[in-house]
């Protein structure tokens, strides 16, 4: 046997992380782990392979050999996950620990008034509609999104703004010491949730947009007895391995939110078995009130001018500043919970007509068709750019066909070449992505993302293998391989200075968050 002992193994982090032990007989006595031996994927651990979840700033002595483990903080198996469907990301859905969790903390979601999100896609953006009403209504409001753009701290936000660097971990600190205190093994998104609610309730804000994780039903935001309303944006085909692999599974956990004689808005569904499905568990769970979004319509699509309707069937013009014409879909469905606000709950009475169109005019949610102007891209490239970088967070097929048709729409159905800038993670269906994206005179440059900070279990595909990928879907497409994200702008616009074209940066909000950072881009205000 391989016995080998560790004597004496410090991990000191800044920050909540899982830290990675390699098997026990490749250790010798004097390893000691920094932050590069992160893992990004707890389902890739063997049977004789640990992870320490470690708390910042609290050193960890472990002893162990082959026979005998003695730690003094958490230590577990890879094969004790009780979800084991969860085993391969490390997503561990359910509702005990974060039950546990609240009541430990005197229970904040109980003392919040809530409008609750949930959907496959244009949750944020639908969110951030809201938000900005409310905000120019004179409400104060609290908004709860994930995953985090640059940081954790940036899905929890006062009044539209981020909580600051300081509250955010003094109210962490506090969170995360119940959680180990009483040994709940509360998921990194579990405490991050519980952070927000905690925050929301000292903050005594009037209104909280809350968007669900994952999910719905077993989703760790889905803990409020009563909402204002519950809300289900657009559904497609995402998380599968979770939810289901077909539409009306994924219905059903999304409606998991809907509360008994509670108020509940639909968005427009592209699949009537999503829409049946989901007005079905409606009425089974008995809600109040079961609205559909018919969706706005496009006056002038180049300005942004549509129309859609109030729950009385009258219009109100908008103009929408987040292009794309699912915004049609989310701004609709943030005008239709605005009104029901307003009609239903007194405290809410005094929202005009006024508030919703500046309202929806100011929004700004970032990372979704938002271009990049060629003159910051020049700076960090030190070379001249000659054309501006449209990105989009977009990840699952329903999105890339919005992507797809924003572009079609933007050059009115020509063919032209584009440069894609691609990474994605890892479970996406990306052959179905790329058979949507890709035209033969494409260009495609694969590069990975940086890994997630507070979710471990994210991972994202070898670029090699979304070339190959890419490859069976056009094999005469262009390819290259780059070896960080600045390396691959630099590819992209060095072929688009000389071929002409646009370059495309898509497939994750994580991939977007990198450029962001690269680029030094203040997403904040």
């Amino acid at each position: 046997m391989y016995a080998c002992k560790l004597r004496y193994l410090v991990l000191l982090l800044n920050e909540l992380k899982f830290f990675c032990i390699p098997k026990l007989y490749s250790i010798g006595e004097s390893n000691k782990y920094q932050p590069d031996h992160l893992i990004r994927n707890l389902g890739g651990l063997d049977d004789d392979q640990f992870y320490v979840n470690v708390i910042g700033g609290m050193q960890i002595e472990l002893a162990a050999n082959i026979f005998q483990l003695k730690l003094f903080f958490t230590l577990k198996k890879k094969n004790l996950f009780k979800n084991n469907s969860s085993m391969s990301t490390g997503i561990n859905l359910g509702l005990e620990r974060i039950f546990s969790l609240l009541e430990l903390i005197n229970n904040p979601h109980k003392r919040l008034s809530v409008i609750h999100i949930a959907g496959t896609n244009g949750k944020g953006s639908t969110s951030a509609y809201i938000d900005s009403i409310l905000l120019q209504s004179g409400y104060k409001t609290g908004r709860f999104n994930s995953p985090h753009l640059l940081e954790p701290r940036d899905s929890i936000r006062i009044n539209g703004l981020p909580i600051s660097k300081e509250d955010f971990l003094k109210t962490s600190e506090i969170i995360t010491n119940v959680n180990s205190t009483n040994n709940l093994e509360s998921s990194p998104f579990e405490i991050l949730t519980a952070i927000s609610l905690y925050w929301f309730d000292k903050q005594q804000v009037d209104v909280s947009i809350v968007e669900v994780g994952l999910g719905g039903r077993l989703d760790a935001t889905n803990v409020f007895d009563n909402v204002l309303s519950s809300i289900i944006t657009s559904l497609g085909m995402d998380h599968t391995n979770f939810l289901g692999d077909n539409i009306e599974s994924i219905a059903k956990e999304k409606a998991g939110i809907m509360k008994k004689n509670g108020n509940v808005i639909i968005a427009p569904q592209i699949e009537e078995k999503a829409l049946d499905t989901l007005k079905r568990c409606a009425e089974e769970v008995g809600c109040a009130k079961i609205l559909l979004v018919d969706g706005a319509k496009w006056e002038q699509e180049r300005s942004g001018l549509a129309s859609t309707k109030f729950l009385d069937n009258t219009y109100i013009k908008i103009n929408i500043p987040l292009p794309g014409d699912i915004q049609l879909e989310n701004s609709a469905t943030a005008i239709f919970a605005i009104d029901l606000l307003r009609k239903t709950e007194k405290k809410f009475a005094n929202i005009t007509n006024k508030d919703i169109i500046v309202g929806i005019e100011s929004t700004k949610w970032p990372g979704r068709l938002q271009w990049i102007d060629a003159s910051i891209l020049s700076n960090v490239l030190e070379f001249s750019v000659t054309s501006n970088l449209l990105i989009d967070g977009a990840h699952n097929p329903q999105a890339v066909k919005s992507l797809r048709t924003f572009i079609d729409k933007q050059y009115e159905n020509k063919l032209i070449k584009i440069h894609w800038i691609f990474a994605a993670t890892k479970g996406k269906n990306i052959t179905e992505i790329f058979e949507i994206l890709l035209n033969d005179n494409d260009l495609l440059t694969a590069v990975d993302f940086s890994q997630v900070e507070g979710m471990p279990w994210i991972s994202c595909y070898d670029p090699k293998e979304i070339i190959k990928v890419a490859r069976d879907v056009k094999e005469n497409i262009d390819t290259f391989v780059a070896e960080n994200l600045r390396e691959a702008l630099y590819h992209a616009y060095t072929k688009c200075n000389k071929e002409g074209g646009l370059v495309v940066l898509c497939g994750s909000l994580y991939f977007i968050s990198d450029l962001f950072r690269l680029l030094q881009i203040d997403v904040y205000n």
